[in-house]
């Protein structure tokens, strides 16, 4: 069985938190995730489908985007 845990640590605490989980001899891995970095797997899958061809990006121009940002 898999879990994945997030929490949230103040900078100056990132190291010991990082180090107890280590600690646990069931913690598989510990990450350091980015606040901008993408983590949803479907959407890491559909970022890797466009760069290897299997799917087309759709064409879209500014307007429609404005479009549907407004409605």
């Amino acid at each position: 069985m898999k879990y994945q845990l997030e929490l949230e640590v103040d900078e100056d605490r990132a190291a010991f938190a990082e180090e107890f989980f280590n600690a646990i001899s069931f913690v598989k891995k510990v990450k350091t995730v980015a606040p901008n970095e993408i983590t949803n797997p479907a959407i890491l899958r559909s970022i890797a489908d466009v760069e290897c061809g299997r799917v087309a990006p759709t064409p879209f121009n500014l307007a429609e985007l404005r479009s549907m940002l407004h409605a």
